[in-house]
């Protein structure tokens, strides 16, 4: 999808370019990140959405397929993270339109739930995903990234129509 008035796009990354994301995040060790992401990515069990205004990336959206927790994943059921805009592009709606693109691509390949993890100080996401219909609490969630600690709820947004998960062709 683009917004021509300013050239942004969404487009699903590569595995050769997820080095792009340390532009986004400060990761505590890069190097884990790329192989973790290129096995997501590889095996089908995620993408990753990024935000592009012209060839520059200014933001993501992670989405998995599958996992080990059946609350963030299920047959129907896809979950979000790591959603960022870079700072220098924020407060201009661009957030949104990376949410509703990805919402869009998941919905149109038969997702009738998607789950997203909204830590209790990050009042800017909950609020985004609340005006996108992620209102359901699901579970209260723990766990670590490369060493950081992290609490947060599970919400869901269900979608009013269910229909049968397709191929991803993104």
């Amino acid at each position: 999808m683009t917004n021509n008035s300013e050239n942004f796009t969404v487009r699903v990354m590569k595995p050769e370019k997820l080095q792009t994301l340390t532009r986004l995040f400060d990761y505590n060790n890069v190097g884990e990140m790329l192989a973790e992401n290129r096995r997501r990515i590889e095996s089908g069990a995620g993408d990753i959405f990024c935000l592009y205004f012209g060839e520059l990336l200014i933001g993501e959206l992670h989405v998995s397929y599958s996992g080990e927790d059946p609350h963030k994943t299920a047959q129907g059921r896809a979950y979000l993270s790591a959603f960022r805009i870079h700072k220098d592009f924020r407060g201009r709606g661009l957030g949104k339109f990376l949410l509703r693109t990805v919402i869009q691509r998941l919905t149109d390949c038969g997702y009738n739930e998607l789950t997203v993890g909204v830590e209790d100080d990050n009042d800017r996401a909950r609020h985004i995903y609340e005006s996108f219909g992620f209102t359901e609490l699901l579970a209260r969630k723990r766990e670590e990234y490369q060493g950081d600690s992290y609490e947060y709820n599970l919400y869901i947004r269900r979608s009013l129509s269910a229909g049968q998960v397709q191929k991803r062709n993104f």
